[in-house]
């Protein structure tokens, strides 16, 4: 354990060296954005005497699929560098090949339920798959079936995966992983009714019809294939779940989509904010967010002080803004509190702490993709 800590921590720190030498940012002290990460990882690997304290001990209310996006951004990115030096395959694509591998044949509704996402996604996926000759099937609606080519393509990247799995469940034994499996399915069933029931509504709100909640409950109690092989699958379902009925939830509440909701969210969180630390926070590039920020300033949401440039000035909410701000903070506090219900105390606290083993280990794995994606630039 002792040694695996010690290699955990050079990773991350040989990774963030590359990575400043690259930028010519290296210096004899490291900057705060590195101690910050590295007090993330050291903490993470003292033992819990006193149980788990969750990122709201502050006395805020958790809203954990922020934080469950957070982690799983680490995750892609870090994932996108290490398989892109196998093959040319978008993330999609690839989780269609291991459920196939792991799980056999499978109908593309199926595929659509177990990776979250919907039929279309998974229709121009599979199209894409059928034109690298890596899957087959007889008809539109018949199940997808790999080929020899898709086998071996599979089995090559699914060492990979196994390899990336063990860095990001390091430090979790096998009984805490079966819970965190355990409690992530009650989860992905929540999140699944409450996807149905966003639908529901929307449903009767373009027809004016009465919503008919028993059938959205029929339909979330149906169970959603879980790949319990790697650790990273089942949390993309859950984030897709939870990603597709917040679209749905923010529009009917504000009239924003998911990603201007989520842009007024950390202006407002932060106001006043300045862009690097607003980009930071939203870890997206800059012209998506600058387009978002300019949607947001013309619909009279959100103002800037400063010299004038986006990149000079500090943002703020304005009056209505803060209002629209307001309700997106109490109805990502409500989804939260649905998605979390049925966990005891216990059980909630044993799942967050799992999970920031996975946030931890997560940091280390992508610093040192990164870092060795720098070498091989040079």
């Amino acid at each position: 354990m002792a040694e695996e800590a010690v290699s955990l921590i050079e990773t991350f720190t040989l990774g963030a060296l590359a990575r400043a030498r690259r930028h010519g940012n290296a210096a004899v002290q490291p900057g705060a954005e590195f101690f910050d990460q590295l007090s993330l990882i050291l903490n993470s690997l003292e033992p819990s005497v006193q149980g788990h304290a969750s990122p709201a001990s502050d006395g805020s209310p958790l809203i954990f699929q922020s934080e469950l996006w957070q982690v799983l951004h680490k995750m892609r990115e870090s994932a996108e560098l290490s398989y892109a030096r196998e093959v040319d395959l978008v993330e999609l694509d690839r989780r269609i090949l291991f459920l196939l591998r792991t799980k056999g044949s499978l109908v593309p509704a199926d595929l659509s339920s177990a990776v979250g996402v919907d039929k279309a996604q998974v229709s121009r996926s599979v199209k894409r798959l059928l034109e690298l000759r890596i899957v087959e099937r007889e008809q539109i609606r018949s199940p997808v079936v790999l080929t020899r080519k898709g086998e071996q393509l599979a089995d090559r990247l699914l060492r990979l995966a196994d390899l990336r799995n063990r860095e990001l469940i390091f430090d979790v034994g096998d009984d805490e992983l079966e819970q965190f499996f355990a409690t992530i399915e009650v989860l992905l069933k929540r999140s699944a009714a409450l996807y149905e029931q966003e639908r529901a509504r929307a449903n009767a709100r373009d027809s004016g019809e009465a919503i008919d909640l028993t059938q959205t409950q029929r339909r979330g109690d149906e169970a959603i294939l879980v790949d319990r092989a790697r650790i990273m699958s089942p949390l993309l379902t859950l984030s897709a779940y939870f990603s597709r009925s917040g679209a749905l939830a923010f529009k009917r509440s504000t009239g924003l989509s998911n990603f201007e909701a989520w842009v007024l969210n950390e202006i407002g969180r932060a106001s006043p904010i300045d862009w690097p630390t607003l980009t930071s926070a939203l870890q997206r590039d800059h012209s998506q967010a600058g387009r978002t920020v300019k949607a947001l300033m013309d619909r009279g949401l959100i103002a800037r002080d400063g010299r004038p440039g986006r990149r000079h000035g500090k943002f703020y909410p304005t009056p209505e803004g803060q209002r629209l701000y307001n309700l997106i903070q109490e109805t990502s506090v409500e989804r939260s509190s649905f998605l979390m219900a049925p966990l005891g105390e216990e059980e909630r606290n044993r799942f967050l702490a799992t999970f920031d083993k996975l946030r931890r280990n997560a940091v280390a794995q992508l610093e040192r993709e990164r870092a060795l994606e720098e070498l091989d630039r040079d």
